[in-house]
């Protein structure tokens, strides 16, 4: 499940959605779900995207190759966890979901995702049912109560920063995620935070440096040059 429903505000892309800008010679959502396919593993992918940009992505799948017969197009939701709630509803409304079936859900504006992140994420679920892809935090981390005095220094060794994927079970996702209230679907930040707050281990997968999340236009700035020295 790639999840597309941003608008692109921090990139001050007033013309596109930051997932259609263009990094070497392709869009970055292309990239992003051209690298599962090449996986090989997955019967079916969902893009949940904009209302207002399903045909132009369903044309630009077409455009690059991609077919829209396995990666299919659904509205995104108001926030991220109701794009999740429109995928999860896609998939059983139109796939026979086996109880160990498994679903990766990521961002489509994370187009440097390898095939050992996700084998990673696919073998945890297999044994502890969800994953969650993270870094090791290498800054010092404080908290501030006011924005501008300190407040609490945080344990480094404690703390990492998450990436996506972040992946379940989709009858265990489709239960979580419907689950929540309205105001949990607005406050939540992460499917895999709601999965750890239900009760269930959710097992860290180690991502990479290079699995970064293109927001602002320094974050474009690395994708060029991430492009540029790829073999």
């Amino acid at each position: 499940m790639i999840l597309a429903g941003g608008i692109g505000s921090r990139m001050h892309s007033p013309e596109l959605p930051k997932q259609y800008l263009k990094i070497g010679n392709e869009p970055i959502i292309i990239r992003t779900v051209r690298n599962f396919i090449d996986f090989g593993s997955f019967r079916a992918g969902v893009i949940c995207c904009p209302v207002d940009w399903i045909e132009y992505t369903k044309a630009l799948l077409l455009e690059y190759g991609i077919s829209t017969d396995t990666v299919f197009v659904v509205p995104g939701g108001k926030n991220r966890n109701s794009s999740v709630q429109n995928g999860c509803c896609f998939l059983t409304k139109n796939f026979n979901i086996a109880a160990d079936d498994v679903i990766l859900t990521h961002d489509a504006v994370r187009p440097f995702i390898d095939s050992r992140i996700i084998k990673d994420n696919i073998s945890a679920v297999g044994e502890f049912g969800a994953a969650n892809t993270v870094m090791p935090v290498y800054d010092s981390i404080i908290r501030t109560a006011t924005g501008e005095f300190l407040s609490e220094h945080l344990p480094r060794n404690e703390l990492y920063r998450v990436q996506t994927p972040q992946s379940f079970r989709l009858k265990e996702l489709d239960n979580v995620i419907n689950s929540l209230s309205d105001e949990e679907l607005e406050t939540y930040t992460d499917v895999a935070s709601i999965f750890s707050d239900r009760g269930f281990r959710v097992k860290l997968v180690e991502g990479l440096d290079s699995n970064i999340k293109i927001t602002t236009p320094f974050d474009m700035a690395v994708a060029q040059s991430i492009i540029s020295n790829l073999p």
